[in-house]
């Protein structure tokens, strides 16, 4: 055992380098932290950024009740002015500075339908005639019926969460400031989708991590009914907190609404570790050894088993690593660390302060200890009776129950991950409802040797668009194109025939060269090497994206673009392809925990049989689970993906303490005896240890945010068929198994 002394010394090193890199942890959870950098559509998208406008967008809507209202157009254009202002913000595009392209004498001018001016007096009439003239400017900025009005704002890239909810909050403040707040109809875009899922992480990290430390510390008095043991859980419980979470400053990696998970995580297996600990000294101080020797032999009776458990949970995390969304990676490598942190706080720091400090009495309550142990005798006595019809009960309900596992949907959707009255969901409904979809799709086209401004290109882009448009889910395409078509339509005077390509690239590059606009090159390169086609989609789930996306890729080969490279980016192929990800990582992380669980076991058990053995109860709480999943529709989405690693390496660690106990105890005693002796000491810490688990899991069930709390929801109902199968099934298949042999 670690001197006390030493066990100070080295909690203290700890606890200074963790603030030191808590200081530095970036609390951020913008779209760009969870897809890979390495994704080809990441990489295209990156690139666009850089040249064009950007998707990461806020969209807002203000509604009047008469068409073109003076006082809101007054309002919206002082909000416009002062917003733009704001060091953060690259652009406000809206109906003051559209761009619309109208005849002249000699050619065709770039003219705003409105402008500071016409704030003063507005010429119904006129600026209506203009809004009806204008093939584009209502799908961007305002309604037919003129009394709904929207604003692009676009920001410069920014990569911190913090630094985007208090520009959130500096828009809003100008709106309720210019008195615009009773105009807002809607208020959505990507960038108010980042800032919703941000608010609800404070939620988690202010709220539900209090709570979660309260319920460790109620349980661990109710536990053990001592002060001092409360003291030493909770203060436990802080440090592995604050030890993991400065691993995120330590490796640079950002904490994201993903990684919210982790604190409780953690929180809830030291809390797990620390009741085996003092659950084993409480029986041994009941059957009257000292203080001191109690410690000392409770440490060396569990520590293997222990050291097991903490490994083979490590490994269910550690095999995340292998994912390549960042989020699921972090989490995995990160939560694996902290396990093994928790297995040397308890076992190595925690022992020598009890043995130097605590001479209080310790109680269990009477009327719990009697149920628990009635629960275990009970589960015990019919595992062994019914051995048989147990093994073969379990076997054939799970079986049968699989067949709900064909039900489960790989799937994601950024707005149904919050409830339908969500001011996200609200907002992203109306904006569909009266512009387009919110889920932007790019189209690239690239031209090494020639420009993609030609006649021939021109027309298969215009072919492409029309195709595309017949899509249902597709509620708007947008391109260069689009612009050269006004332009030629301009330039003849607005005659509607002409609202075409022009007829020759001659034509089309002098338009070009008079062109005095801006808008055109958010979608065409100077150099007219590269062109953007933006799709709108009224869609948000993943695998609908991917349909769609799928269906517009086979348009594009169709219309034979053979001299261009072409690839698709933007925020919904992005998330498209970080689905697809998903399950595969689902497979290969199971797999993995799977296999070095498996060898880790047979390696301790020095037995390939009895790990194949003691396999069965810890793969069948993976299976309920997504049994549960397929019957209540359950999305298998970047929260639930992780459930499956976490839950198995969880579950493994009762099955070793029981099947270590039980194994050490049958060298001496014959098998029924072994198992009672067994279950009577470590059946009310399983117990226990799931109970507390269960209900620190459950606080994250209350989050608004629908993957952390069906990881929360689902996780608990592992952790609770874990147990049932470690009390009821294990025992079964032990009985079996040793009986036959004896045979």
């Amino acid at each position: 055992m670690i001197s006390f002394r030493s066990s100070i010394l080295i909690l203290v090193s700890l606890i200074i380098t963790s603030f030191y890199f808590l200081t530095k942890v970036n609390i951020t959870n913008t779209p760009g932290t969870y897809i890979p950098k390495t994704l080809k559509s990441k990489i295209l998208n990156d690139e666009i950024l850089e040249q064009f406008n950007n998707d990461d967008t806020l969209l807002l809507l203000f509604k009047s009740q008469a068409p073109l209202d003076q006082f809101l157009i007054k309002n919206l254009h002082e909000f416009i002015s002062q917003i733009e202002e704001l060091e953060l913000i690259k652009e406000v595009k809206s109906i003051f500075n559209y761009e619309s392209i109208r005849s002249i004498n000699d050619g065709f001018e770039t003219v705003n339908i409105l402008n500071g001016e016409d704030t003063k007096v507005i010429d119904i009439f006129s600026v209506s005639q203009q809004i009806k003239a204008d093939r584009f400017v209502k799908d961007f900025f305002i309604t037919k019926d003129m009394k709904i009005f929207g604003i692009i704002i676009e920001p410069f890239f920014i990569n911190d969460s913090i630094i985007r909810l208090e520009l959130e909050d500096s828009i809003l403040k100008t709106m309720e400031k210019t008195g615009l707040s009773k105009y807002l109809y809607a208020y959505g875009g990507e960038f108010a989708v980042d800032t919703a899922q941000y608010k609800e992480l404070n939620r988690i990290m202010f709220i539900v991590l209090p709570i979660t430390l309260l319920i460790s510390i109620f349980l661990l008095y109710f536990l053990f009914n001592s002060y001092f043991v409360v003291f030493l859980g909770a203060t436990l419980n802080g440090l592995v907190s604050v030890m993991v979470l400065s691993l995120f400053g330590l490796f640079g990696w950002p904490y994201n609404m993903l990684a919210s998970i982790i604190p409780t995580l953690m929180m809830a297996l030291c809390i797990a570790f620390v009741v085996h600990l003092f659950n084993g000294i409480l029986l041994r101080k009941e059957r009257g050894e000292s203080h001191h020797d109690s410690i000392f032999n409770t440490v060396k009776s569990i520590n293997k088993a222990s050291f097991f458990s903490a490994i083979t949970t490590s490994t269910g995390l550690f095999s995340l690593a292998i994912s390549e969304i960042p989020p699921i990676r972090s989490v995995g490598i990160i939560g694996g660390i902290g396990v093994l942190i928790i297995y040397f706080l308890v076992m190595y720091l925690l022992p020598p302060i009890l043995y130097k400090y605590d001479f209080g009495e310790w109680k269990q309550n009477k009327f719990f200890k009697n149920k628990l142990d009635l629960i275990v005798k009970f589960s015990l006595y019919i595992s062994i009776n019914h051995s048989k019809k147990i093994t073969y009960g379990f076997t054939g309900a799970i079986l049968l129950l699989t067949l709900f596992i064909f039900n489960v949907e790989s799937e994601s959707n950024l707005y149904k991950f919050f409830n339908d009255k969500h001011q996200i969901n609200v907002s992203n409904n109306r904006i569909k409802k009266e512009f387009s979809g919110t889920t932007t799709v790019n189209i690239v086209f690239d031209s090494e040797e020639s420009s993609v401004i030609s006649i021939g290109f021109s027309k298969k882009i215009d072919s492409l668009k029309k195709r595309i448009l017949t899509l249902p889910e597709v509620t708007r395409v947008f391109s260069p194109t689009d612009i050269i078509k006004q332009l030629n339509w301009a330039f003849h005077n607005e005659r509607k025939e002409f609202f075409s390509v022009p007829k020759s690239d001659e034509l089309m590059e002098q338009y070009l060269l008079i062109y005095d606009g801006e808008e055109l090159y958010n979608f065409l390169s100077r150099d007219s090497s590269r062109f953007k086609m933006t799709v709108n989609l009224n869609i948000e789930g993943a695998n609908q994206i991917e349909v769609v996306l799928n269906q517009i890729e086979e348009l594009i080969k169709s219309e034979n673009f053979s001299k261009y490279k072409w690839g698709l980016a933007g925020y919904g192929k992005m998330f498209s392809d970080q689905e697809n990800l998903i399950l595969m990582d689902l497979m290969k992380s199971v797999a993995i925990s799977f296999a070095v669980i498996f060898i880790l076991m047979a390696f301790l058990w020095r037995s390939i049989y009895g790990s194949l053995f003691c396999m069965v109860p810890n793969i069948s709480p993976v299976i309920a689970m997504f049994i549960f999943m397929g019957i209540f529709g359950i999305w298998l989405d970047i929260g639930t993906a992780m459930i499956a690693s976490v839950t198995v390496g969880i579950a493994v660690d009762d099955t070793i303490h029981i099947y270590a106990g039980f194994l050490k105890r049958f060298e001496k005693l014959d098998l029924i005896e072994a198992l009672r002796s067994t279950y009577n000491e470590s059946g009310r810490a399983i117990i226990i240890t799931t109970i507390i688990l269960c209900s620190q899991f459950l606080v994250i069930s209350i989050a608004d945010f629908k993957p952390l709390r069906n990881f929360g929801l689902l996780t608990t109902i592992g952790i609770l068929t874990a147990l049932l199968f470690d009390l009821i099934l294990l025992p079964a298949l032990i009985v079996i198994k040793h009986r036959t042999k004896s045979l």
